[in-house]
Formats: C-alpha cells, structure tokens, sequence
C-alpha cells in the first residue's frame, strides 16, 4: 500500500493500490465467519454486542490517529495544511472520507477505505440476519447484488464487491461444510492459486477492472487456506508475519503520516529510491503501531469484549437483535 503513496519512481510491476483489495476479501469473510459462528453457537446475533466489539476494534485508534495529525498539521505550521485539515475533519469523524470536498485536500485520504467497510459493518449483519439460513434464493440475492455493484462507480464496486466475496465464502464454509463446492475449493493445488494471483495482478497493469478477477483469486486463496494446511498456510501462519498482522490496522492508520515524515529526509541521507524509502518507512510505522497496540488497541479491544459479553449473555426479544427460532438451522444444514 505504501508504494501507491510514496512520491518517488515506483517500479511499474509493483501495483501498490491492490493491497486494499486484499484486506476487503479477508474482512468481508472474517466477519462473516464471526457472525455465523456466534449463530451456531448461540442460536443468535447479538447486534449490540457486534457493533461493541466493532466501535471499540476500529474507533478509538482511529481518534488518536486524526489527532496525530492534527497535530503534524499545526506543527507544520502551513496554513493550507491547517485549512485542508479543518475542511476534511467533519468527513473524517463521520466514516465519510469518500465524500470529502475538494478543499479536504487529501488529509488521512487512504482512510476512505475504512468509510466503505464501516458501513458494510453497519448494513451486512441486518442483511445476514434475514438472508438466514442461506437457500438458493439467499445465494440468488447476493449474486444480484453482486452484479448490481458492477454497474456503480469503480471505487464502490470494486470495495463492496471484494467484501461480499470474501462474505459469500464465509457462507459457504460454514453453513455448506461438506458439499462438493466447498471439497472442490480445498482441492486447488498452492502451485495453481500463484499462477491466478501472479496472473491476475499483472492484469491490472492493463485495467483496472482486473481488480475482479483479482479479488475472485484471493478468494480462492483464502479458501484453500482455510480448508488445508499446505505450503502457503505454513508460510503465512509464521510468527513473525501473526505478529505483524495483529498490528496492520494501525499500521495502515499511520503509514502516510510516517511516509511523509520520511520523504522529508533529505535525499542526501536518504535517496530517491522507492523500494528504501518504503522500506525506512515501513520499519517506523511498525514501531509506531507496535505501541499504539500495546497502549490503545489492546486495552479497547479487552474493553469491548467485556461489555459485549454483557449483551450476549441476555435473552433479546426483538427479532432484529436475534433470529427468530422458525429459522434457526440444523448445524448439519447444507446449502439447497
């Protein structure tokens, strides 16, 4: 993701933007398979108790982020800096970065990613809920909707798109856990699913609408994952790559700030060079993240899992706060 920020030559094989794809897939289906495993295991949704976990996840962090760079703007002392700053903050403390004017500038831009998933937050659990248990016309429905997002602008169509994917695998896993589909998707060699993410991320050197098909191969990619523990699973479940992931939220959060802090490193010292300059930029968001985690996330995380388990724990009459009995299903339910 840095390399689509960094001001320096990039080397065109390197598509930095395509990382937030990434993150869209394995978002829709980790949340996805959160919720579902809360039904079968509880019989229900708490809605209170997701949107908990989610406010105490994503916002806290996110506040003391916009206030670092209130305070880079006003250390600055560049009045444009402090105009754009002052214009972009209302759309910032309401997840609707997207939206800003053009006088926002491009303060805390990459955070209109984080807008597109809130609001998938806030909307997918009401959908889960009355799309449940998932039948033919459940998959029918979300398919449409797919395709009805193909037709909205790229940037929407691309970040719903890529997080109803990785939603739609979740369902699949989960409520059809032996069904030939789910028996096909652990059967894809690691040798083929690198030649399609190689593939279709070349592909987006070309066009952007390659981005589909991107996401489609991360899908696959996460599925096989999930299913097996082949090469690419021992690979990625490394220590040190779990440690760095449990800290990649606030990396993201902070990396342009730390991105710009270092550009201004005379090249004297520093270079032009892209691959360094992300590299230097990288090793001080991680540290930054690092105690951001310890001092913010941890303790906001055990917060609101705290208070989370106190709604859990209570029986909700309202059918929007949990699935009525009539279509609660059968654990060994499969897909008709």
């Amino acid at each position: 993701m840095m390399f689509n920020h960094v001001h320096a030559f990039v080397p065109p094989w390197i598509i930095g933007w395509l990382g937030v794809d990434v993150f869209f897939v394995l978002s829709g289906f980790l949340i996805t398979t959160l919720l579902l495993r809360e039904k079968r295991r509880e019989g229900s949704i708490s809605l209170r108790g997701f949107y908990t976990r989610r406010f105490f996840r994503i916002v806290p962090v996110y506040l003391f982020t916009i206030c670092m760079y209130f305070v880079a703007a006003h250390a600055s002392r560049n009045f444009v800096k402090i105009g754009q700053f002052n214009a972009s903050l209302p759309w910032l403390l309401t997840f609707l970065p997207e939206y800003r004017p053009a006088a926002a500038g491009n303060i805390l831009g990459h955070a209109w990613t984080l807008g597109i998933e809130e609001k998938f937050y806030i909307v997918w659990p009401l959908m889960l809920i009355f799309l449940y248990p998932f039948r033919v016309r459940a998959l029918v429905c979300l398919g449409a909707i797919y395709v009805a997002l193909l037709f909205a602008p790229h940037m929407y169509a691309r970040s719903y798109d890529g997080l109803l994917t990785g939603a739609v695998l979740a369902v699949v896993l989960t409520c059809s856990p032996g069904s030939s589909i789910v028996k096909a998707l652990g059967s894809i060699p690691d040798s083929v699913l690198c030649v399609l993410i190689v593939g279709t991320y070349a592909l987006n050197r070309y066009t952007n609408n390659a981005v589909f098909l991107f996401s489609v191969a991360v899908t696959l990619l996460v599925a096989s994952l999930v299913l097996r523990h082949g090469m690419l699973r021992r690979l990625l479940e490394a220590p040190a790559l779990t440690y760095i992931g449990r800290r990649s939220y606030a990396m993201y959060l902070i990396h342009m700030l730390v991105l710009n802090l270092v550009e201004k490193i005379p090249a004297a010292f520093l270079g032009r060079n892209a691959i360094f300059i992300v590299c230097v930029a990288y090793g001080f968001t991680f540290a930054g993240a690092a105690l951001m985690y310890i001092a913010i996330e941890q303790p906001c995380l055990a917060f609101g899992r705290r208070l989370s388990k106190r709604f859990e724990a209570q029986v909700l009459a309202d059918p929007i706060e949990r699935l009525e009995p009539q279509v609660l299903a059968d654990p060994n339910e499969r897909l008709e």
